[in-house]
């Protein structure tokens, strides 16, 4: 394995702490969660439901929103905004201090990024399967950029130097979609499950990436002289 770089990808603070956001247009998003979490679709809010959750006059919301699919869609960005830096740094710390740590402290960030975002986490994994083909692509869009980056950082830190980049795409696309959906279960879980997930989620990465490399390996025993060399 090569020697893994000091520098961790920096964080932007005030885009974790949401500063990015106008006060209005954040009022907004963190009331649509609010009346989300429980399962409802963005599409069911009403202007003045979201206005009077808000604390705003309705006529606040068409300053920053020209619908309720923009709002949900600025909603699961700022979220991904927040997500991804702090992923990314756990996992080139993780790495720098001890590489078998990684995906345990990758899964215990998420899943306390998740209860920390309760809300948000809910309303996505609704829209998820939802009826807004917007907000599905948003959702689900959102969750492959995590992916892609995870992929690079796999790469980047050569964690995995006998997989081929397509294989290392695939394997971190299908943790990131079991973790999100594990985040549910993570919420509403008590302590002990919390850890349970935490290990559950942790054995998975390992066995789904060991898997890989066992694959990769039949794969080119089977292969042609010619191909192998």
């Amino acid at each position: 394995m090569k020697p893994v770089p000091e520098a961790a990808p920096a964080v932007d603070h005030g885009t974790v702490a949401g500063q990015d956001l106008a006060p209005g247009k954040r009022k907004l998003i963190e009331a649509a969660l609010r009346l989300t979490a429980g399962g409802r679709s963005f599409a069911s809010l009403g202007l003045r439901e979201l206005a009077r959750e808000a604390g705003l006059n309705p006529n606040t919301f068409y300053r920053h929103f020209a619908t309720l699919d923009d709002l949900a869609r600025e909603a699961v960005e700022s979220v991904s905004r927040r997500l991804r830096p702090m992923l990314r740094r756990e996992r080139w710390l993780a790495a720098h201090d001890e590489p078998q740590s990684v995906p345990r402290r990758a899964c215990v960030a998420f899943f306390a990024f998740a209860l920390e975002n309760r809300e948000a986490f809910l309303s996505a994994l609704a829209e998820y399967h939802g009826t807004s083909p917007a907000l599905r692509e948003a959702v689900r869009a959102n969750l492959n950029e995590v992916s892609a980056e995870m992929a690079d950082d796999v790469v980047q830190l050569d964690l995995m130097p006998t997989l081929a980049r397509t294989t290392v795409d695939e394997v971190c696309t299908q943790i990131v979609l079991q973790l999100f959906h594990l985040s549910a279960e993570y919420i509403d879980g008590d302590a002990a499950r919390r850890e349970a997930l935490v290990a559950y989620a942790e054995r998975f990465i390992v066995r789904l990436f060991a898997g890989s490399v066992l694959l990769a390996q039949h794969e080119l025993a089977r292969a042609p002289a010619a191909v192998r060399a």
